[in-house]
């Protein structure tokens, strides 16, 4: 996958081989595959804190500060004329590793997040250093294999990343992870340096596709939660189809079938093809199910497919002869430094790309964008396109085709099924019969994404929490399923196999945030909505699941979370009539959750005003907790209990009477 400059020359015997054109070519792939596996962990590890951030600040100030930070992959030319390629290296992988190590021995906090995001915008720079000699299919196969690696690590923890939890294992995936990106660095700095080649500005906007790519894989396409809110998959079924893409892009890109010469418009046409997709599965009302699936094996693939044509011209070593069929590119002097600033300066564009992509399309759920944030992954796309578009006909270092190393690297990746395959089978019990027939533990619980009070995503807090009441069915609103806040954790599916129970997912705002019930009992039926949006700014939603008491009898417990603010109570009457509507009055119910209902308000009144539903009695101890239950009149409930962080939760038995 490097262009060695092996073409036949006239004249005599060929002279004794001499050094290779780019050094150490398994070094620089292998410290690429682990710069890119430790950068997406520590912006994923950055999301939570940059959320509660700008909940607890300005969150136009808040938005503002972040992408500032985000403009420091733009001082790369500055690095660079100050200390050189290698010093341009240490920065940029160097701080990367140092924050991640940070991040393990302190727990991400908002000033960590900055230096994350700081430092994985400088990394992006100094990537294009370390890959330069390589074809554009080599730096995406060292790319993918990186993603692939880090997929598999987050399957094997849960999609809880290590680097914002504590513990043994924890602490040795990063210890392995940062070590080996120490090593590598060390000898990419040790290595001789690559030519820079005499570059244009047109040539070295290819640098910034890796940030749209980023995006993209980040928010869809190498998320097993996405894969599985959307898809309706288990996390392990998810993380196979996730694992399986990823294996079938290296071989495809190992094979060397993907980079034949195409025209321009090729690339815009799979850009667009991509951006289609990828807008088409997200969003309120993203598409679900198999089309989630698809649009995750074919946007791997088409991804980086464009990656691969994009990166050719940036990558390109000085002194490169160009092949038959290249467009040529006006003469300027070859300068190791004289013109790699330019690669530098679109490599950070990419990376504020996919700030500008990322955090715009998680703000639109508090302050609603001018247009559905779905726009916003489908422009990734149809970029990412466009930048390969440029390249595409502009030549660069091309590698042989080889079966041989297509098997390998896409094998090699497939053994990572292992992974989620271990996961599934070492999975809890998740049901059982109720101890008292006709009775059960209800808890209700907003948890907030699962992050706590200081910014930090902690579903082992929530979980603790959650044991306390020892309940056997627990209403959660505030679920993150591969949404950014939460880290892009499928916190839901967390948080059933640490508790031992199956998960019913209800959407809201969008499949990656909403409802879920939990539940050790056995599950009958399920069911799940959205509610009127009024005056937002997102969608809510409900769901219910019909769970076997014993004895015969059943009934259904429905989580659900309505608008929050002062100035919403219109909104939320309306919610509730709708509510009450879907619900028709059917027997044994429990309607439990953030509901808006205190202190005897409108919200109350309006759930009890039929006479069918009552409210559980007050809390044993404590002031009024923020979420509710309550029951229809065939239903005893007593026993009630508030608890968990700021009064996010409450407990209560539950017995069928009528």
């Amino acid at each position: 996958m490097v262009d060695s400059d092996s073409r036949a020359r006239p004249g005599g015997p060929a002279a004794p081989a001499g050094p290779p054109v780019v050094p150490q070519e398994f070094s620089r792939v292998f410290l690429i595959a682990v710069t890119i596996a430790v950068l997406s962990e520590v912006l994923r590890a950055a999301f939570p804190p940059f959320g509660h951030f700008a909940e607890t600040t300005n969150a136009l100030g808040a938005s503002a500060a972040i992408i500032v930070v985000c403009l420091a992959g733009f001082l790369a030319p500055v690095a660079r004329a100050v200390a050189g390629a290698r010093g341009l290296l240490l920065a940029g992988v160097g701080g990367l590793l140092a924050v991640r190590l940070g991040m393990q021995a302190l727990s991400p906090t908002v000033w960590l997040a900055f230096a994350g995001a700081a430092f994985a915008m400088l990394a992006l720079t100094a990537l294009y250093e370390t890959a330069r000699g390589l074809s554009g299919t080599g730096f995406a196969v060292a790319v993918v294999g990186g993603l692939t690696a880090d997929t598999a690590l987050r399957l094997a923890f849960g999609t809880w990343d290590p680097a914002v939890r504590g513990g043994v294992l924890a602490w040795l995936a990063c210890l392995i992870l940062v070590g080996a990106g120490v090593t590598a660095l060390v000898r990419q700095l040790r290595a001789a340096a690559v030519e820079a080649p005499a570059i244009g500005w047109r040539d070295a906007l290819g640098a910034a596709a890796l940030g749209p790519f980023l995006a993209l894989q980040i928010l869809v396409l190498a998320s097993p939660a996405f894969a599985a809110s959307s898809g309706w998959l288990s996390l392990p079924a998810a993380g196979a189809v996730v694992l399986g893409a990823q294996a079938l892009t290296l071989a495809f890109l190992s094979s060397g079938l993907a980079v034949a010469s195409v025209p321009g418009g090729v690339c815009v046409f799979g850009g667009t093809l991509l951006g289609i997709g990828a807008a088409a599965v997200t969003g309120r009302y993203g598409l679900t199910g198999w089309v989630t699936v698809v649009v995750i094996v074919a946007g791997q693939l088409l991804s980086a497919w464009l990656l691969a044509v994009a990166c050719r011209v940036p990558l390109r070593r000085g002194g490169y002869r160009g092949r038959r069929g290249d467009v040529p590119v006006e003469p300027r002097r070859a300068d190791a430094a004289g013109w790699a600033w330019r690669v530098d300066l679109g490599a950070a564009l990419g990376g504020l790309l996919t700030a500008l992509v990322l955090l715009p399309y998680q703000s639109h759920y508090a302050a609603p964008l001018p247009l559905p944030n779905k726009v916003l992954p489908g422009a990734a796309g149809i970029a990412l396109g466009l930048l390969s578009a440029i390249a595409a006909a502009r030549g660069g270092p091309l590698p042989g085709r080889s079966w041989a190393r297509a098997l390998g690297a896409g094998g090699g990746a497939l053994l990572l099924l292992a992974v989620p395959a271990a996961y599934a089978v070492t999975a809890p019990a998740v049901t059982r019969a109720a101890a008292q027939p006709g009775t059960f533990r209800l808890m209700t619980y907003d948890i907030a994404q699962a992050v706590d009070g200081d910014g930090r995503l902690d579903p082992e807090a929530v979980a603790r929490t959650i044991q306390a009441q020892h309940p056997d069915v627990v209403a959660l609103q505030a679920v993150g399923r591969g949404w950014p806040l939460s880290g892009t954790a499928d916190v839901g599916s967390w948080l059933a196999r640490r508790l031992g129970m199956r998960l019913v997912w209800g959407p809201a705002a969008d499949h990656q945030f909403g409802n879920a019930v939990l539940s050790r009992l056995p599950v009958r039926a399920t069911g799940t909505g959205r509610l009127p949006v009024g005056a937002g700014p997102q969608a809510r939603g409900y769901v219910w699941a019909r769970v076997d008491t014993g004895g015969g009898r059943t009934a259904d417990v429905w989580s659900v979370d309505v608008q929050h603010g002062a100035d919403r109570t219109q909104t939320r009457l309306a919610e509730i009539v709708k509510l009450l509507q879907i619900w028709s009055g059917a027997p044994h119910t429990v309607i439990a959750g953030d509901l808006g209902a205190h202190d005897g308000g409108p919200e109350a009144t309006r759930l009890t005003g039929q006479g069918t539903l009552r409210e559980a009695g007050g809390a044993q101890t404590g002031p009024d907790p923020v979420v509710s239950i309550f029951g229809s009149d065939d239903l005893g409930i007593d026993d009630t209990v508030a608890g968990g962080p700021r009064r996010f939760a409450l407990a209560a038995t539950v017995r069928v009477v009528g």
